[in-house]
């Protein structure tokens, strides 16, 4: 009995310092951001603690995503190209858990439901507050939900942003009591319609936006050149998008201006939550050896809104209607956006801007849809010059198994006795460790009858039945010139990719 006491001892001694040598991991997700708004990416709204990161971190220019909310959470959790979380894929927090991790999560699941069944907590993560559903009110969340229990707004001034930071601050705190590593994944639904903030904040940048989407266009393009995150030569700035009208010929332009500095004071709130959650970490002793990855669900949004906002907004339409009262949901004109009583969206003009210098939107896989920023910030860990600009790519599907490598954890062929596809997962450390990954690894999109393939120097894309469209990335970013007459073969090889894995038999 006591040499089996001592083994099981000398294991646990082995165990927690080999945990102490792993770093805990936190993923910071937001919502329907464009490829410009930040400050430490070209944008002029003030995001300190995010610019902090980039300056003392890894900044992406080329981080892919599937160009839409769902399928980017679920082939995040599970390392493959998914539109939904099924019941043969594992998770990332179920994982690491294996691996003697802590997991926490907060902010948007948009995987499931209902969070008894088909939740956070059944999918690896040991503590959970945020919502179920893929959006609702900043003021009065729907699904708003505690582990496995559907809660309510606790306080009068009650903003979800802010209570997400607050939320993964408790968590952190937390992480801090136990000898453990922890994997943590924030989500946030900023900037996702609809487009809710505190009046004060809003205050604060209706100025900003009196010229219009044009102007603001134009000074994020020059603003990005000054920077170094962009060059005129790889990233020509594209015509306007054919849905996009002139800035003089439009009306409404002040609801127009504040629904902007409303959606500008949303990212505030974000980045402001971001640095809480940065001190929580300095404030336990846990930021030299936490990696923190930050990027985009998808591009900017187009979306406008109506009815019931796809079925997001049935909590506050309910409750506004039993007190006699109505919620002015989608272009109301004559309503200011911003406040609990509407319901509204900053729309396709200025999404084009805050896209800058990307083509398209969300829910296409064209870069303005797919591709955003990334930031890496690791100071016991990332071994690049602080502040580099990486001209190096990856794509949310490679969480899995950066995950999987820096936790020095395994991905089994099968898990709670179920067999596991392989999978798709390109692990990042080697360009954190300074080194880089190859280019011929092969990124596929399927998304809302857009595909895509970005393989070596190039990418394919086809839009519904249109055919396929080649763009040379390594000369041309912004994917203004189509090379697909001029290499049909090329073309069809990377075509070819892409039907083996979304083809008829997928």
């Amino acid at each position: 009995m006591k040499k089996t006491l001592i083994i099981g001892l000398l294991l646990n001694i082995q165990f927690f310092a080999h945990a102490a040598d792993r770093p805990n991991i936190l993923i910071i997700l937001t919502d329907d951001m464009g490829f410009s708004d930040l400050g430490c990416f070209g944008g002029e709204i003030e995001t300190p603690n995010l610019d902090g990161l980039a300056a003392n971190g890894l900044r992406f220019t080329e981080f892919y995503n599937t160009a839409r909310c769902w399928p980017t959470r679920a082939t995040l959790m599970s390392g493959i190209y998914s539109n939904v979380l099924g019941n043969k894929q594992v998770t990332i927090p179920q994982l690491l858990k294996t691996a003697g991790y802590d997991t926490g999560m907060v902010g948007k699941w948009h995987l499931g439901k209902n969070p008894a069944k088909d939740g956070p907590i059944q999918r690896g993560f040991d503590d959970f507050y945020g919502t179920m559903t893929g959006a609702g009110s900043f003021f009065d969340p729907y699904t708003l939900t505690r582990n496995t229990e559907f809660t309510e707004v606790d306080e009068e001034d009650y903003y979800y942003t802010d209570r997400i930071g607050e939320e993964a601050v408790r968590q952190i705190e937390g992480f801090a009591k136990t000898d453990k590593p922890f994997f943590q994944y924030v989500a946030f639904t900023a900037a996702h319609w609809p487009i809710h903030a505190p009046e004060e904040s809003i205050q604060k940048y209706i100025q900003m936006y009196e010229d219009g989407w044009e102007k603001l266009r134009a000074d994020r393009y020059e603003r990005m050149l000054k920077m170094g995150i962009i060059d005129k030569d790889r990233w020509p700035l594209p015509p306007r998008e054919g849905n996009v009208k002139p800035w003089d010929t439009i009306e409404h332009k002040p609801w127009r201006i504040r629904n902007m500095a409303v959606y500008a004071a949303m990212v505030d709130h974000m980045d402001q939550a971001v640095g809480n959650i940065v001190n929580a970490l300095k404030s336990t002793k846990q930021i030299e050896n936490t990696l923190i990855i930050y990027f985009h669900d998808n591009g900017a949004c187009p979306e406008h809104l109506g009815g019931n906002g796809w079925n997001t907004a049935n909590n506050i339409l309910a409750k506004a209607k039993k007190a006699g009262k109505k919620i002015a949901v989608g272009d109301v004109f004559d309503v200011p956006m911003g406040g609990p009583m509407t319901y509204g969206s900053v729309g396709h003009n200025w999404a084009h801007s805050q896209n800058t210098p990307m083509r398209r939107y969300k829910m296409n896989v064209h870069n303005g849809g797919a591709c955003t920023p990334a930031i890496v910030h690791w100071p016991a860990g990332l071994k690049t010059k602080p502040g580099t600009i990486s001209d190096q790519r990856g794509h949310v599907i490679d969480m899995m198994a950066t995950c999987l490598d820096l936790a020095d954890a395994e991905y089994p062929e099968e898990f709670n006795d179920k067999a596991l596809p392989p999978h798709e997962s390109l692990s990042l450390v080697p360009i954190f460790k300074g080194s880089s990954n190859d280019r011929d690894h092969a990124y596929i999109f399927n998304h809302g009858g857009t595909h895509a393939i970005v393989k070596g120097d190039y990418k394919i894309v086809r839009e519904g039945r249109r055919p396929w469209a080649l763009y040379n990335l390594a000369k041309n970013r912004t994917e203004t010139e189509n090379l697909a007459a001029k290499k049909p073969e090329l073309v069809l090889e990377m075509a070819t990719i892409w039907e083996q894995r979304w083809g008829k038999k997928k």
